[in-house]
């Protein structure tokens, strides 16, 4: 097997300069650079990973925390958009990826495993009870490790988050609404701990508010993501608001629950009442009638949160601050106006 010592001998220089060219320092000439890596590549000299980490300190791994206790995050289509960006923006920067399952989550906090794997950094995409600021979360925020979050207000010293502007995108769903004549406009909204299901909830009411409708708390109703509890709310909602026209609904998911709860007692969507959604899933654009939604940037959300991420891991007295990605407003076949 060739060695850096073996393309020093051949190029004449010392085995350091080898290795500072082949690790791209910018102090080494660039014709012997040029002679270095022309010939590490007749040589066939492959770099050892592990000896390349001991002297540069790195692993070129990062770490990700994906989902909650039963992984539910890799099987929804918007986290798998986001770790698409993930996956493809880390792999071009020369860093693999390692996904912590719930075997490792049960063993240990999330800090001692990152310490254990010697990842780099870590990558945080929390569901459901996940995102609750518990032990863990804080013991991470105050690690020193690097960590971005998607969704999840970690802010520290070496840990940031990156989130669609839900506040101003659930404003946006409301006055779309306003506009077309609806007033009375249900809520069904995601939890009472995460920070987007808040925003969501915030920009509902801001839209109602700033156009001199009060909110009535009886048509905000919580969902958690769950088809089950979101159809309970729904039915909720209609059978006691007869002169209700509107939903809107902070996850497609749940939006197209609260469309086939309708339709199931008897309303037509959108003639009798309208629906928008929030996300922008697959599905939505494949449902009939196709789901009118807030889009959020997945892709652009996942390649943001990688990259704040490894300028953390790049500059340690880089202090990184949260990332608001605009949502845009996806007009469908699922709002009409309102004819009451």
């Amino acid at each position: 097997m060739t060695s850096i010592k073996d393309i020093a001998r051949k190029a004449g220089v010392s085995v350091s300069t080898v290795s500072r060219a082949l690790n791209n320092y910018q102090d080494v000439n660039p014709q012997t650079r040029e002679k270095i890596l022309q010939l590490a590549k007749e040589l066939n000299y492959f770099a050892n990973a592990a000896a390349k980490s001991l002297v540069q300190k790195r692993s070129y791994t990062i770490g990700i925390f994906f989902g909650d206790q039963k992984n539910s995050g890799f099987d929804h289509p918007f986290f798998l958009e986001v770790i698409s960006a993930v996956r493809e923006v880390a792999g071009n920067a020369g860093y693999d990826l390692l996904i912590f399952t719930n075997s490792h989550k049960q063993r240990a906090t999330y800090t001692t495993l990152c310490r254990e794997r010697g990842v780099d950094g870590v990558f945080l995409i929390l569901t459901g009870e996940g995102k609750k600021k518990n032990e863990q979360l804080l013991e991470l925020q105050e690690s020193g490790i690097p960590c971005v979050a998607i969704d999840l207000p970690l802010e520290g010293e070496r840990c940031s988050y990156v989130e669609s502007n839900n506040y101003l995108g659930a404003k946006k769903a409301v006055n779309y609404l306003l506009g077309l004549g609806h007033k009375k406009i249900a809520f069904i909204g995601g939890d009472e701990i995460g920070k987007l299901s808040f925003d969501r909830l915030y920009g509902y009411k801001a839209g109602l508010s700033e156009s001199g409708i009060e909110v009535d708390s009886d048509l905000v109703k919580l969902g958690y993501f769950s088809d089950e509890k979101t159809k309970e709310a729904t039915k909720t909602v209609i059978q006691k608001h007869k002169n209700l026209t509107a939903f809107f609904v902070a996850s497609d998911s749940m939006a197209l629950v609260v469309m086939e709860t309708l339709m199931e007692n008897g309303y037509r969507v959108p003639e009798d009442i309208s629906v928008i959604g929030f996300d922008d899933i697959k599905e939505a654009s494949q449902q009939k009638p196709a789901l009118t939604t807030v889009r959020q940037s997945k892709y652009e959300m996942g390649s943001e949160a990688i990259g704040l991420l490894m300028k953390i891991i790049d500059d340690a007295a880089y202090r990184p601050y949260p990332v608001v990605v605009p949502c845009e407003l996806i007009i469908r076949e699922t709002t009409a106006p309102c004819k009451k």
